[in-house]
């Protein structure tokens, strides 16, 4: 993904990105207030993860006000739900905003 930051976004293609991004642990930076919420929401790393690669998007993608497309993933998995706030740092990086249980 050599590519710059494209000026639409598809859900599709937002959610190909994400999902190719996150194969890799270390393409996912989780910002302070994001390790703040998962800590206090129970949520690990592992569950952020599967978020990105398996969730659905809710909401977006649209552009955040430090210009990343931003995008909410939900994934319901062994009974929890997740949400993750997730920005995309392109093109190589997903920053995630936040997190947390339910819906």
């Amino acid at each position: 993904m050599a590519e710059g930051q494209p000026q639409n976004l598809t859900t599709g293609r937002a959610l190909r990105v994400i999902r190719e991004l996150a194969t890799k642990s270390e393409n996912i930076l989780i910002v302070e207030h994001g390790q703040k919420r998962s800590r206090q929401r129970n949520i690990s790393a592992v569950q952020i993860q599967q978020c990105c690669l398996k969730g659905t998007i809710e909401e977006g993608p649209f552009l955040n006000s430090h210009g990343n497309w931003q995008v909410s993933l939900f994934r319901h998995a062994a009974g929890q739900k997740v949400t993750c706030v997730v920005a995309i740092d392109w093109p190589s990086k997903l920053i995630i905003v936040t997190v947390y249980s339910g819906r």
